[in-house]
């Protein structure tokens, strides 16, 4: 008997390769979803807040905490709880509704403990434009929506095959 050269995750009978690539796929879609998508909120508010809040002012701690450690600890926040608690688990709208109820409980909870750092920091407006920061729930909702939409549905998953995920 030869050993095969990946790991098997699911060992309830004879898996192929090509079945442990499909499997594994199925566990790192969440985390570059969330990561993409999470990476691309935070630019926007990056670029918000030098165009509009603070200007350049502490530029390098701005993109540190926007740029690398907001999108990495929200994206893998939400892809591992969506991994334990949904993947292999839901499938379809029942799926795409907690992954909505999931974003909006991760996301909105880094969004106000973002919006709680700014006071002191000063860097997003915080202080100054309060509702910048509460009028994002729905969005946050919206994208988790989405998100849940091309991970849990056919049509998400083959746009995600086309984007090479």
């Amino acid at each position: 008997m030869t050993l095969p050269k990946y790991q098997v995750l699911v060992t309830a009978g004879d898996e192929s390769e090509e079945q442990a690539r499909k499997r594994r796929s199925l566990y790192i879609r969440p985390f570059v979803l969330f990561w993409a998508s999470s990476m691309l909120a935070e630019i926007l508010f990056l670029v918000v807040a030098v165009l509009f809040f603070s200007g350049w002012r502490d530029i390098v701690y701005k993109m540190i905490w926007t740029l690398i450690l907001c999108p990495l600890g929200m994206g893998g926040a939400m892809a591992g709880i969506t991994t334990y608690f949904l993947v292999d688990h839901y499938y379809g709208q029942k799926a795409v509704w907690f992954t909505a109820l999931l974003s909006l409980l991760v996301f909105g909870s880094c969004n106000y403990l973002c919006f709680v750092l700014d006071h002191y920091f000063g860097y997003f407006g915080a202080s100054s434009h309060p509702l910048w920061f509460h009028l994002r729930y729905p969005v946050i909702f919206m994208s988790g929506w989405s998100s849940g939409k091309l991970l849990f549905t056919d049509e998400g998953q083959k746009t995600l095959v086309n984007f090479g995920l």
